[in-house]
């Protein structure tokens, strides 16, 4: 009711509404956050498989949050994969969120497969992490540097992240490309085949 409103609003209210709407949103995305990892901690994230393209559902991520336009995808035309379509889109928004916001164009994803499993690569061309900060990127809270205590971000996005691969039998990996920053999830072709959980 607020966002509808704030238009008709003087200035400095409807400066004060969008705040308010900016910092309401925040803390349901955290909420959300808080949620889900206390869902992996006692166990009862599950997954909802169902057979995919990868590759569209990695572009169809991307077209949802307006991001088409800003990531360069290489892909084949289809890759099969048994797999929580939400949950890899959680997993796809994470990574190429934190590329646009952290690193420097170009952004790229390249998705690529063999017999057992898929990969989604995300690269960005900022300065990378320094290899005392990659221990820690997929750590809850844990944000590097005082710039980025202050960003929108709970610190969760990158551990949820690596839950979910988990939660598929897969994994997600960091490391530096080129300068910038890289990460790669691989996920088994058939999450049904694997065991599910921790």
């Amino acid at each position: 009711m607020l966002a509808d409103t704030a238009g008709d609003m003087e200035p400095d209210a409807r400066e004060s509404a969008r705040l308010a709407i900016t910092e309401t949103r925040r803390l349901v995305r955290l909420a959300e956050d808080l949620m889900e990892v206390s869902r992996f901690d006692a166990g009862t994230a599950a997954l909802r498989v169902e057979e995919l393209d990868v590759t569209d559902a990695v572009r169809e991520s991307l077209r949802a949050r307006g991001w088409l336009d800003r990531v360069e995808v290489t892909a084949p035309e289809r890759i099969h994969l048994h797999a929580d379509r939400r949950r890899l889109d959680v997993v796809v928004a994470n990574l190429v969120g934190n590329a646009l916001r952290h690193g420097e164009p170009p952004v790229r994803v390249q998705i690529a497969a063999d017999v057992e499993r898929v990969y989604v690569e995300v690269v960005d061309n900022g300065p990378g992490r320094t290899a005392s900060v990659l221990p820690y990127v997929f750590e809850r809270f844990w944000k590097a540097g005082p710039a980025r205590t202050r960003s929108p971000g709970s610190g969760l996005g990158l551990a949820i992240a690596l839950e979910n691969a988990r939660l598929h039998g897969g994994d997600l990996t960091a490391s530096n490309a080129g300068g910038g920053a890289r990460f790669v999830l691989w996920l088994p072709r058939d999450a049904a085949e694997t065991e599910i959980g921790r």
